[in-house]
């Protein structure tokens, strides 16, 4: 939470509809169409919006008026070179006169000064660099307009070796593709541990999430039914809450069709131009319409469980419970094997935080059934949460790895993974060993293996080694494994993964 708030934002470009491209040209204010949008997105449980740009002053009164907050992402290309002085003035020149007039609306509450900047860029132009211009927007940010937290829109899969110390906000743009971090670790896991990598010691927010409804994609990228859509923009956000973040960013409101190169065509095989929560039927639908994951999502929001966290592990008979809850929930149902477990009356708008007491016999699988109800006693919201618990200390099966090279790429051309499971009584592997040897080249997650264990599960120890090129121009990996442990209904991974640098290039930008 931030301050008692919970950040339920989408992200939103106006200038995206067909027919428009947001990043050529003098782009118009289009307030009328603004307007609307706003109040679509209000009217959808929304109480943020998340941007890849600046808004101008006009643009910045809708919002202020509408009563929504701002993300507000600033336009420094990620594709320029961070250390030059003509670039650098620019990007100084140029913040500054969005914080001129920026600075006089409190609905911003935190600034984007960059979004997916890539690991070879950086490599190319230096971590010094890319370090030093950071620090110099934010400082202008700070002091042109004080109390505003700053960061930066990373790219998860392509930023887990960054330091984001320096932001005042952790802040990824996550995607569940089901490779790398993914695959080993789950999707829920990947992203904790990436926060958990940064200290916990700041908020963190997901600044992008989403599923495509393109006719064509591969994997979870693009090719998504609506149904999909809805279930997997669900899943994402219980298991993002389960992360830890305070603030869920989905992508997006409407469809972009000038993503695929040609904004009066709407490319059915481009994943990029189905994102959408709204869709547009032709090039002349100015205004477009909902698709069913917008109501998926308005109904889902309504009451946020951020406590207990799905697939979490207790080791008590108190668990906490912590809600964010919009101004219809009046009544809050926990139930276990059908009998009520908690009850809450006249609830309030906002943060509600609580616990539950157990009586445990050892360690016990739990499905807690939760129930939101409005005033009327009309029910507006049902969800489970899996935890498993105990009021006594227990063993859990562990995961480790070994790496070779384990602290400098330039050790060597080939690298291997050495994975060792112990193993635990009643706790049983329930998949194949994941193995990712995750090389950073640009969206490419490198060489990935499956390896099947299930003629090793009378072992007490399970051993397994794979092996992997490095190619010359990696400069990072992330080497991981990961597998699937079942108690009763409670399914959670075991994982574990290391990043190692090729020489000492990321030593300013890196984690040490």
């Amino acid at each position: 939470m931030v301050n008692g708030f919970f950040i339920k934002a989408i992200g939103y470009e106006i200038g995206a509809r067909p027919g428009q491209h947001p990043y050529e040209g003098k782009r118009a204010d289009d307030l009328d169409l603004m307007k609307f949008d706003l109040k679509a997105i209000k009217e959808g449980g929304y109480n943020t919006i998340r941007t890849w740009s600046q808004f101008s002053e006009p643009q910045l009164k809708l919002v202020q008026a509408s009563g929504l907050k701002l993300i507000m992402g600033l336009e420094i290309n990620p594709e320029k070179d961070y250390g030059d002085p003509a670039f650098i003035k620019q990007c100084q020149e140029d913040v500054t006169k969005v914080m001129n007039y920026a600075k006089k609306y409190d609905c911003i509450i935190s600034y984007l000064v960059i979004n997916e900047p890539q690991t070879d860029h950086i490599y190319k132009v230096s971590g010094k660099a890319f370090v030093n211009l950071m620090k110099t927007l934010i400082d202008i940010i700070h002091k042109e307009h004080p109390g505003i937290p700053v960061t930066l829109s990373a790219n998860a899969m392509i930023s887990d070796y960054m330091d984001e110390s320096i932001f005042d906000v952790y802040a990824y743009n996550c995607y569940d593709h089901s490779e790398a971090q993914t695959a080993t670790m789950g999707f829920k896991d990947y992203i904790k541990g990436l926060y958990m990598l940064n200290g916990c010691d700041k908020p963190f927010i997901t600044t992008e999430f989403g599923y495509s409804v393109s006719h064509k994609g591969y994997g979870r990228y693009g090719g998504q039914t609506l149904t999909q859509q809805s279930n997997g923009l669900i899943s994402n956000y219980r298991d993002l809450l389960d992360a830890g973040a305070v603030g869920m960013c989905p992508f997006y409101y409407a469809d972009g069709w000038w993503k695929g190169g040609d904004q009066y065509y709407h490319n059915p095989e481009q994943p990029e131009e189905w994102f959408g929560f709204w869709g547009y039927s032709d090039k002349d639908d100015k205004y477009g319409s909902p698709r069913p994951v917008w109501f998926a999502m308005r109904d889902y929001m309504k009451a946020l469980i951020l406590s207990p966290k799905n697939k979490d592990i207790y080791m008590t008979n108190k668990i906490p419970v912590e809600l964010y809850l919009d101004k219809d929930v009046k009544k809050v149902v926990a139930k276990l094997n059908d009998k009520i477990l908690y009850l809450k009356n006249n609830a309030k708008e906002g943060y509600l935080k609580d616990e539950i007491s157990l009586s445990l016999n050892g360690i016990e699988d739990l499905e807690l059934a939760f129930e939101f109800y409005d005033k009327a006693n009309k029910l507006l919201k049902t969800e489970s949460i899996m935890i498993l618990a105990s009021n006594t200390p227990f063993e859990l099966p562990k995961l480790s790895i070994e790496v070779t090279p384990d602290k400098d790429l330039n050790a060597g051309k080939i690298g291997s993974i050495k994975t060792k499971i112990e193993t635990r009584e009643n706790f049983k592997l329930a998949d194949d060993l994941r193995v990712s040897y995750n090389t950073h080249l640009g969206w490419e997650v490198g060489p990935q293996a499956t390896v099947s264990i299930k003629d090793q599960l009378d072992k007490k120890v399970i051993y397994s080694e794979n092996f992997f090129n490095i190619p010359d121009n990696c400069w990072v990996v992330n080497a991981s494994a990961g597998v699937s442990v079942q108690y009763g209904k409670f399914i959670f991974k075991i994982h574990d993964q290391k990043i190692i640098f090729r020489g000492d290039w990321a030593k300013e930008v890196g984690r040490k």
